[in-house]
């Protein structure tokens, strides 16, 4: 997959999602409002009276495009350090 967008669209490094990841196991969770919030930053639409399940289908969109192996909309350490390694990369808001 990720083969088939580069030069396409966005991906992650994989040496930086690795930094960020510093050793956490990738689906150790994390606070979700870190990680929604650094989802803002990237461009996905959150709001601050979303429901939790709006929350998690936030995250769960996420996930589908950036890592479509584990797309259950948990908050965890790989979902948010994809999307610091992204916006290092590409900027943020």
């Amino acid at each position: 997959w990720a083969r088939i967008v580069y030069k396409r669209q966005a991906w992650p490094d994989a040496q930086r999602v690795a930094f960020y990841l510093a050793g956490r196991a990738p689906y150790t969770p994390v606070d979700t409002a870190t990680v929604l919030a650094l989802l803002s930053r990237y461009g996905y639409e959150v709001k601050a009276d979303m429901t939790a399940r709006e929350q998690q289908r936030v995250i769960m969109a996420f996930q589908m495009h950036f890592r479509p192996a584990q797309w259950n909309g948990i908050a965890d350490a790989e979902t948010q350090a994809i999307a610091e390694a992204l916006l290092e990369k590409y900027g943020q808001d």
